[in-house]
């Protein structure tokens, strides 16, 4: 599944995690304004969206939609 981390905590990481996702993130719809939130602990900033493998591939075919662990990210409301 998705993984929503900042620009500063950048590309998931720990053991076997960094291989199984794609090497660049992308924007959530709507980002800066999207409202998700890095889910690294004590992070409040932005998030971007990282794929694992399966779901990049589905992202070159045109999918958009994705889920997302819900204990790596928060949303932000107003």
């Amino acid at each position: 599944m998705a993984i929503a981390r900042c620009k500063q905590c950048g590309r998931p990481s720990g053991r076997n995690v960094k291989s199984r996702y794609a090497n660049q993130p992308h924007f959530p719809a709507g980002h800066p304004a999207s409202g998700v939130v890095c889910g690294k602990p004590n992070c409040e900033n932005d998030a971007l969206i990282w794929l694992n493998l399966d779901e990049e591939r589905a992202y070159q075919d045109g999918k958009r939609i994705f889920g997302i662990h819900t204990h790596t990210a928060k949303i932000r409301v107003q």
